[in-house]
């Protein structure tokens, strides 16, 4: 039996333990191979509603509630702020739980005014949700911004690899000290930088001018910290080996800053812009027209960059009444996917480039709020994932809140870079939405990796 569960995918792993006592036993002992397969999609419910988390499996098509993944919920009433290969970033806040209700008079007060003394513990962590290994970071409250504690400082956090390593006696699991963690802040303000064996993060000043360039997205690939800058195709750029000798936050006070400028990378012609949208205000709604948002994605085994023109349309409140902080953006319209640019980063002596990519091989990319991947479509171990799942297309899933109708605002689908369609796909068994509070969606790709 065990030779036959070697073989199997993750999703088909768990069925077999849920078979009886005896096939349970042989699944414990027997961990699937890391081999390549398709992502999951985790349907995160906010951490402020009762529902688990939901993981749906593209490979046979049906969702699988946290619980029955691992026994040990370590994800409800969690926010889930980025994954790499089978660890999902996670954040805790007792904010989010009811024994965060016990400061009622500060919960709507502390949504509105940053300046106050936040009451609530917030920790930051690794997780392997099928496993139930947890690798924790420093607390985010080390970085030295006024509302760093709170659960919604970090909108998406990356890491260059999984955080921990394996040395081959014994299978013994260490931390690895070359997992370089970095955060997003919201508003793409401020970077923060740590490592898992670090005890405080290190906060990372990226532009002279905050007010006139906003990070967008980030990505790490070989020791190095790619940002985007909103509304635009340039990248800055950080080696993180240097900054974390140089002014590293473990060699100074908590809360360190690192103001060094970043390397503006050279960008050569052609340089691609995004389009700059159209707006029109009516009856305090104010509508956007051909929005291009600009999203990172690495190629793990060819190393390469992708940076992503993400084209919507949607329609938001001018003076919303709930506010960002608690909600994010009240859609009255949520964004609809109209299309995606795609462009790879090229560099050579002269400097850098991005050319423009129409056929990604037998890449697919996959993307979410929370994170971004490209895998092979050859390096698929199961025959039956190679022909039902196209090669050259962007698998993508967004979820965002709107008030006036819950229902509308999922926005799943496959889009075609040979011929530029759109064709969406659903969530099995899915029950409408009526829900206040949206799910941020994360894409990572489910393994047995555990710490002994």
């Amino acid at each position: 039996m065990q030779l036959i569960l070697w073989r199997l995918c993750v999703s088909d792993h768990l069925r077999c333990g849920a078979v009886c006592r005896s096939w349970r036993a042989a699944v414990s002992a027997t961990k699937p191979k890391g081999c390549p397969q398709l992502p999951w999609l985790m349907l995160r419910s906010h951490p402020f509603s009762l529902k688990e988390h939901r993981f749906l499996s593209l490979g046979d098509q049906k969702t699988y509630k946290s619980s029955s993944i691992n026994p040990n919920d370590y994800i409800s009433r969690r926010d889930c702020v980025g994954s790499v290969e089978g660890w999902l970033i996670m954040i805790d806040s007792e904010f989010w739980r009811p024994e965060g209700f016990l400061y009622p008079w500060s919960f709507g007060l502390h949504l509105l005014d940053y300046n106050l003394k936040y009451p609530y513990a917030t920790v930051n962590f690794f997780l392997n949700p099928v496993s139930g290994a947890r690798v924790m970071l420093p607390s985010q409250s080390t970085v030295r911004y006024g509302y760093s504690s709170r659960p919604f400082f970090f909108t998406k956090v990356v890491a260059s690899s999984v955080p921990i390593m394996t040395s081959s006696p014994g299978h013994h699991r260490q931390l690895n000290p070359s997992c370089f963690v970095a955060g997003l802040s919201a508003g793409g303000r401020y970077l923060a930088l740590c490592r898992p064996t670090d005890k405080l993060w290190t906060r990372i000043d990226p532009m002279p001018d905050a007010r006139r360039s906003r990070i967008q997205d980030i990505e790490i690939i070989d020791g190095r910290l790619f940002a985007s800058i909103r509304g635009s195709s340039e990248l800055i750029v950080y080696d993180l080996e240097t900054l974390h000798v140089d002014d590293h936050a473990n060699a100074g006070p908590c809360g360190s800053i690192y103001r060094r400028p970043p390397k503006m990378l050279v960008m050569l012609q052609p340089n691609p812009v995004p389009s700059l949208h159209s707006t029109n205000t009516m009856a305090g709604v104010v509508h956007y027209h051909e929005c291009e948002k600009v999203c990172l994605a690495k190629d793990p085994t060819s190393k390469d960059l992708f940076m992503i023109f993400h084209n919507v349309c949607f329609a938001c409140e001018e003076e919303p009444i709930i506010p960002s902080s608690c909600l994010g953006c009240n859609y009255v319209i949520p964004p609809q996917t109209l299309g995606f640019r795609v462009f790879k980063l090229e560099c050579n002596n002269s400097g850098s480039r991005w050319k423009k990519v129409d056929d990604l091989g037998d890449r697919i990319l996959f993307m979410s709020e929370a994170s971004n991947k490209v895998i092979s479509a050859s390096s698929l171990t199961s025959p039956h994932y190679k022909t039902e799942f196209e090669e050259n297309c962007i698998y993508f899933a967004f979820d965002n809140p709107c008030l006036a109708s819950p229902s509308t605002g999922r926005d799943f689908g496959i889009f075609s870079l040979a011929n530029k369609s759109i064709k969406s796909f659903t969530v099995p068994g899915e029950e409408p939405r009526t829900g206040l509070f949206h799910s941020k969606t994360v894409w990572f790709t489910p393994n047995f990796q555990q710490l002994d």
